[in-house]
């Protein structure tokens, strides 16, 4: 069967934020689904057929998965800004690499990563692009934020990860290098 979303995609562990200057909320999400096929041995041919490439599956739960993009999308990744008073989306930020966890600031801003080494700053009313830099390797860490004397400090990690979503966008190869990376934020911001 065709289920939507996977335990790839969806709304899954990352870290969604909220912000008291605008009561939204930003969601990283993905458009994923997967032909799913349950199984008494997922060592079985049928199975393996299924899995083929690495798609992966879950011998303790006896499934067998081949994940993909929705169909009739394009973009993995997107992040939803969606009115905490009504529950309208305010608006939509989609990206061909699947998003990782985003948080928001007092300045306005959302930072978020994703599994191509993508780390962002979208403005929290428009959700337009404000600063983007590429760390290389996925950004798998939550985002964070404090204050040293006064100055603001943004703070990520990266390493590997992405698997299952990486797979579904082979042009994507960004490495594996697990490294720290802190950002001064301009003051004010």
């Amino acid at each position: 069967m065709l289920a939507f979303p996977t335990w790839a995609g969806g709304k899954d562990w990352e870290a969604g934020a909220y912000s008291p200057l605008t009561n939204t909320m930003y969601m990283p999400l993905r458009n994923t689904c997967a032909r799913m096929l349950a199984t008494d041995d997922v060592r079985s041919e049928r199975a393996r057929a299924l899995t083929a490439g690495g798609q992966g599956g879950l011998e303790i739960y006896a499934l067998a998965a081949r994940h993909q993009i929705t169909p009739g999308e394009d973009q993995l990744g997107t992040v939803y800004a969606v009115s905490a008073e009504t529950g309208r989306t305010v608006w939509l930020h989609e990206q061909r690499a699947a998003t990782m966890s985003v948080m928001t600031t007092g300045g306005g801003l959302v930072f978020g990563g994703d599994v191509n080494g993508r780390f962002r700053a979208l403005d929290q009313e428009t959700g337009a692009v404000l600063w983007e830099i590429n760390l290389g390797s996925p950004v798998v860490g939550f985002p964070i934020t404090y204050a040293v004397d006064g100055r603001q400090y943004v703070a990520v990690n990266t390493g590997a990860g992405g698997g299952i979503n990486l797979r579904m966008t082979p042009e994507l190869r960004p490495s594996v290098g697990s490294v720290l990376f802190v950002f001064a934020l301009p003051a004010g911001g």
